[in-house]
Formats: structure tokens, sequence, C-alpha cells
């Protein structure tokens, strides 16, 4: 049904660059990519095409780099001193800023599509690209992308709470 090396060329660039927007790295991009390609071919069968592929492709790989930030948040901060800090990854760096964090935090509050959209366009990605990948149209994209900007500033000044959404 699937032909797998079509997919994987295909695909390879869109899930590369949104796992990018999500971690800033390419070696753990390229990583996570080939992961998710892996997790692909395995589970393919699965697929039921309810959505595009390049989304369940995104999706496999949102929970890759989920696994991989909650693998590196096991130490605690408190466990560090100011020698340690200079021996942390550029990754992890970012999971200790406080003030990144909370704002991904709060962006969980937001609906999934919503969601996905600014995680995309955080990484940089056009809003052309990103309807191609979401398979909508640009304005859709700018429209969700602005409205859950406007969203997410009322959640981090505390105007919404995860019940009023």
């Amino acid at each position: 049904m699937y032909e797998i090396d079509e997919i994987c060329k295909k695909y390879y660039s869109t899930v590369f660059k949104y796992l990018m927007s999500l971690t800033s790295d390419t070696d753990i991009s390229e990583e996570l990519t080939q992961e998710t390609f892996c997790i692909a071919i395995k589970e393919i069968s699965k697929f039921k095409g309810k959505c595009a592929l390049s989304t369940w492709l995104c999706v496999i790989a949102k929970h890759l780099y989920y696994n991989e930030i909650k693998k590196k948040t096991k130490f605690k901060v408190s466990e560090f001193n100011e020698n340690d800090i200079q021996e942390i990854s550029f990754e992890e760096k970012i999971i200790l800023d406080e003030e990144r964090i909370e704002v991904y935090k709060k962006l969980q509050d937001l609906d999934e599509t919503t969601k996905n959209l600014i995680y995309l366009r955080l990484l940089g990605f056009s809003f052309k690209e990103i309807s191609k990948i979401l398979e909508k149209s640009e304005s859709w994209c700018k429209v969700v992308y602005h409205r859950g900007k406007k969203k997410l500033e009322k959640i981090l000044k505390g105007g919404i709470t995860n019940e009023h959404k």
C-alpha cells in the first residue's frame, strides 16, 4: 500500500524541519528523524489515513521528542553547582531556562492543532510550509496562529485557565 522509500524521500525534510523547530539541534533532530521513520516503517499498518501522512509522522516525531526531554529532565536542578552548569549541553540549558519552560507549559493548554501550528512557526516554518504540513490553507494557518498567540498571551498573564479554554 505505502512505498517506504517514497515516504522517506517525500517527508524526511518535513519531519527533520519540524524536529529542528523543537530541538534547535541538528544532531538530535537527525537522530529523532531516523527514529521516526523506523517507527513509521514498523507501524505503517496502523496508519488509517484519517490525517495526512506528514501529520502522522510529525506526531510520531513529537512523541519521540517528548520522550527525549523526559530522559534529560530526570536530574534535579538543585543537584548542580555553578561549575556543572558550564558542562551542560545546549539542549539542557534551554530546558533549564525557567521562562521558556513556563511558556512551553502554558502552550500545552492550547488545543492540539493550535499548539502544533505554533510549534511549527517557532521552529521557523513559513505559513506556506505549515499549510502543507497541516493540509490547510495558508490563510487558515495565519488566523489560527494569530488567535493561538493571543490566547497564549492571555494564559501567560493568568487571564485564562485550563478549564476556560
